[in-house]
């Protein structure tokens, strides 16, 4: 099938109004990426914007079609069911998942983490990477001297803002940079002065199975080498010591960083082990297997699905409050 014809119509939905349908339909994804903020933004807007670019017969819209796909963000899942209640549609429902629980409503879950993915309902595509990633100066060689946290205060481990983090960069002439204590919006997108990714969750939070690797890939991509907790996501993607170094405590971050600063063959190995790992992670890459989960797995299920009669749930009024609790709560 080519990838500008698909058999069925494929809608990127968005629970938004008319005047901003159209201003996310004019994005451009690496010349403004600080318009992307929230979940939606990523899965459905920029993917619809990335798929369109490379010649495939997309929209994104806030209405249900009367058949086809309809790949939408589980945060907007009781628009979903509201429009499909009025409208009857047959379209196959594709929820992306993200962080958030299964949603009962979906008849396919894009989920972000291959290691919650079935195979069958649960389908696995990575997060995009930073749109408009501008990696890191080669002209900087090896020297470590910023030290880089992309993201909040509550997912960043409390050692790293105490007095003996503070006492042991600036005794080995670092900067330590959080985006959040940024005092305008940071460049999220800008890799340029960075020398190491640093992200490690408190040591109390439970857990964590299904945050995505989003921070490792954009740091390889960057070539940039990374210090990161113990998380599943990051472990999934790990093929060897080269492609970040893991940590639990600010005590174990020191100790990582002095080996890095001694060994500088050891930081330019990671570096360019990041940059050959990370194009299995690139907008190419990534718009490759968007083509493939659409044309191999979605639309043969949304033709299937059309032939079949609707279902007693989607005809009835009789039985639709009680659904709706069950599908807004996740057990469906």
């Amino acid at each position: 099938m080519h990838p500008s014809s698909p058999a069925v119509p494929v809608t990127f939905f968005l629970d938004a109004p008319a005047s901003e349908l159209e201003a996310w339909r004019a994005l451009r994804p690496d010349q403004e990426p600080q318009r992307l903020v929230l979940g939606e933004h990523y899965w459905i807007v920029l993917t619809c914007a990335r798929l369109r670019a490379a010649g495939m017969a997309v929209q994104l819209d806030n209405r249900l079609p009367d058949a086809g796909v309809v790949v939408f963000y589980a945060g907007d899942k009781r628009a979903v069911w509201r429009r499909q209640r009025e409208g009857r549609s047959r379209a196959l429902l594709v929820a992306v998942r993200s962080d958030r629980s299964p949603v009962g409503l979906a008849d396919v879950e894009i989920v972000q983490n291959a290691a919650s993915a079935d195979g069958r309902r649960s389908l696995h595509i990575p997060h995009w990477p930073q749109p408009g990633l501008v990696p890191r100066d080669l002209a900087r060689g090896t020297t470590l001297r910023t030290v880089l946290y992309p993201g909040t205060p509550r997912n960043l481990h409390p050692g790293f803002l105490g007095a003996d983090w503070a006492a042991f960069v600036q005794d080995r002439g670092l900067a330590f940079r959080c985006h959040f204590q940024a005092a305008s919006p940071p460049a999220y997108q800008d890799f340029r002065d960075v020398d190491l990714m640093l992200a490690v969750r408190p040591a109390a939070t439970a857990p964590v199975g299904n945050k995505p690797a989003w921070k490792l890939f954009n740091a390889w991509l960057a070539g940039v080498p990374a210090l990161l907790g113990p998380e599943s996501g990051y472990r999934e993607l790990r093929q060897g010591p080269l492609d970040y170094l893991e940590i639990e405590t600010p005590e174990q971050a020191m100790a990582a960083i002095d080996r890095l600063l001694g060994q500088p063959a050891l930081y330019r190995a990671m570096v360019d082990n990041g940059l050959a790992r990370g194009q299995a992670f690139s907008t190419a890459a990534t718009v490759s297997r968007w083509q493939r989960l659409i044309e191999d797995e979605l639309v043969p299920r949304a033709q299937a699905q059309a032939l079949q009669p609707l279902p007693f749930w989607k005809r009835s009024a009789r039985d639709a409050r009680a659904r709706l609790r069950r599908v807004l709560h996740g057990a469906a």
